[in-house]
């Protein structure tokens, strides 16, 4: 599986740069070098779903349209792999060109969430442990005429703690009381935005669960899923973090990539959430800080403008905006310190 990702990462680089460093625009049989190099002497080393995705993911790196290039000798070679080029949805395989907007922050804040839920609860089931309620917009405790999300009581008592500090703590950025304070890299966070997006699609995720289930790669209502994180590193956008996904029992799912249609309620859309599923391993994407995880920054500031913290990190240096500073614990919150 690695072996197949890192074959892919550098017929990326090879066809970018075989597009790239000739004037000339390469002859369609060039591009078809470029895109699938000897694959013939590389499928005997590689699984056969690893020689695919490999395969798909340097075509969809050069754009959809050269996929109509491939020759007859390539797809018969795919064939004899046990799968077509029409068999496989290219919408899971392919990796495009990350486009990382954060216009308002809210991107970040809401992959960040469906991670720190992976983490905390350990699982995907947000019509369980979330809920739409009315707030004044200050506050989770106050209440109003505006809606946001908050957690369960059924959501509290799968975290170890009883409380989930960290989804809580991303949670309380909806309010007011977070306006103009919580900075995500360059990008100061809009509350509000934050607020209306999540009421928005939790009742997307809500409805689509709502369905019976049908069985294919669109179905909502998926198995009963346990999510145990196994490490963080860079990511597309920012950084991915991978979880293991089995059945509560340990036994393998049958279904792991369905654990997407888990994720309306982040928006799948949102570039942040980059979801990929391997074998039993899924992965998402948020910004770095923002979950708490054994992840490691260089030198001697924790290169983050907002924290989210169990542990009392006030006073310690952090660098936000190319400047070093101070961890300030914000004071809506016990678990979320901000670099000023």
């Amino acid at each position: 599986m690695l072996h197949g990702e890192l074959l892919g990462t550098g017929w990326h680089v090879h066809c970018i740069n075989g597009l790239t460093t000739n004037n000339r625009e390469p002859t369609r049989s060039a591009q078809r070098e470029m895109q699938i190099p000897n694959m013939k002497n590389l499928l005997p080393f590689i699984t056969r779903p690893a020689a695919l995705v490999v395969a798909l993911t340097a075509l969809g790196a050069c754009g959809a349209g050269d996929i109509d290039d491939v020759s007859a000798e390539d797809e018969s070679m795919l064939s004899e792999s046990g799968e077509s080029l029409e068999s496989v949805e290219l919408g899971e395989l392919e990796q495009p060109v990350m486009n990382c907007s954060n216009v308002d922050g809210a991107n970040s804040v809401m992959a960040a969430l469906a991670v720190a839920t992976a983490q905390e609860l350990k699982r995907w089931q947000p019509s369980k442990d979330f809920v739409v309620f009315g707030t004044s917009g200050r506050s989770e405790s106050a209440t109003g005429p505006q809606q946001a999300i908050k957690l369960t009581a059924t959501g509290k008592s799968q975290c170890s703690d009883g409380k989930c500090f960290n989804v809580q703590a991303l949670l309380d950025m909806q309010y007011d009381q977070a306006n103009d304070k919580v900075k995500i890299n360059n990008v100061t966070l809009n509350p509000a935005a934050l607020r209306s997006r999540l009421v928005a699609k939790l009742r997307e995720q809500q409805t689509c669960e709502q369905r019976p289930a049908n069985g294919n790669k669109s179905n909502c209502p998926v198995e009963e899923h346990k999510l145990t994180f196994q490490r963080s590193e860079k990511g597309g956008c920012d950084t991915n973090f991978f979880f293991k996904a089995t059945q509560p029992n340990g036994q393998a799912l049958k279904f792991p990539a369905q654990l997407k249609n888990k994720l309306l309620w982040a928006d799948v859309q949102n570039p942040y959430i980059g979801f990929q599923s391997v074998g039993d391993v899924v992965s998402i994407d948020p910004t770095y800080g923002l979950n708490q995880a054994n992840t490691t920054t260089s030198g001697s500031c924790y290169a983050a403008c907002t924290r989210v913290s169990s542990s009392n990190v006030a006073g310690a240096c952090c660098s936000c905006g190319g400047k070093s500073k101070k961890f300030v614990k914000a004071a809506w919150s016990g678990t979320t310190y901000l670099c000023q």
